[in-house]
């Protein structure tokens, strides 16, 4: 489906010096830095794949997403999505992505979100039956359905994120790319969400490639994850394997006693029946236990929130 190799993206800022001295210096002489955003990135994803693209800011995520859609044109290297070179712009393949890039609408501010759409079926070509029913299908899984005729401006923002999302989705694309779906929405707009981009994929096979900094986005939709810093690839994985691999000695065993036991330990303090150490002083915690009070030994592994902040502060 989207096939990526050595691929490298650049753009140049320009230095100045400071005060009036640095000013004259600026305008005989600009200093030029070349700054790679891309930086010999190689990616291979499936149909069907719900891929999580991580990175703290400036760290190339919206710039891939642009290579991939075709916004941007790669300095060097292969791109393909679905056999189409997405800078060549060719309508079957722009057909057949969907986009929902921040806070950037498709939505016309001062009509209902029904004209928008009806605007969508005209440009994509829909048929008017399939459009209807797939209309009312996503409608109803976002609960929608009494909001299609409201001015956009009177919606709240889940209720316009959640129509962008239609809009992205109501021609049935191949790839859909989501730049912070779900950024300032409740709870509750969230996990609707959430359920509602589970379905589609479920159903429609979409592939999807998903950017965020709230992390339970990616959590609840994403079994891969691409990790980006500073234009690199950092970590291509499953959440489950992202946090063995940077899960060490450093965690903690939860130790769960028997209800009739009545041992003491100087290692950890007792807490509701179950004592807490670190993982590398478990050997040593067995030698002097009776096993025959244990009920069973878990390691407390780091979360996912705690495994992506230690990988950011790393680097």
């Amino acid at each position: 489906m989207i096939k990526i190799k050595k691929l490298n993206y650049m753009y140049k800022s320009y230095k100045k010096e400071k005060g009036i001295k640095g000013a004259f210096k600026d305008f005989r002489h600009r200093q030029v830095e070349e700054i790679y955003s891309i930086s010999d990135f190689d990616l291979h994803i499936e149909k069907g794949e719900v891929i999580g693209l991580l990175g703290p800011n400036g760290a190339g995520k919206t710039t891939l997403i642009k290579l991939l859609v075709g916004i941007l044109e790669p300095m060097s290297g292969e791109v393909s999505c679905d056999g189409y070179k997405p800078f060549d712009k060719d309508r079957k393949y722009l057909k057949n992505i969907g986009v929902v890039l921040g806070q950037k609408s498709q939505l016309i501010w001062d009509l209902p979100a029904v004209e928008t759409l009806d605007m969508l079926r005209l440009i994509y070509k829909i048929d008017r039956k399939k459009y209807e029913e797939k209309l009312a299908k996503m409608t109803k899984l976002l609960n929608l359905e009494e909001k299609l005729n409201t001015p956009v401006r009177k919606l709240s923002m889940g209720e316009r994120v959640k129509f962008e999302i239609i809009c992205s989705l109501i021609h049935s694309p191949k790839l859909l790319f989501l730049d912070e779906p779900t950024i300032g929405l409740d709870l509750t707009s969230q996990l609707n969400i959430h359920e509602f981009l589970n379905e589609i994929n479920r159903t429609e096979k979409t592939t999807m490639i998903i950017t965020s900094h709230y992390l339970k986005d990616i959590e609840a939709l994403c079994d891969r994850v691409v990790i980006l810093l500073k234009g690199k690839k950092r970590a291509d994985t499953t959440i489950r394997k992202l946090i063995d691999r940077f899960s060490d000695d450093g965690d903690n065993m939860v130790i769960k006693l028997k209800e009739d036991s009545s041992l003491k330990s100087d290692m950890g303090q007792i807490v509701d029946g179950k004592i807490i150490i670190e993982a590398k002083e478990l050997n040593k915690f067995i030698e002097n236990t009776d096993i025959e009070e244990i009920e069973s030994i878990e390691r407390n592994k780091k979360s996912f929130e705690e495994v992506i902040f230690s990988i950011y502060e790393e680097e």
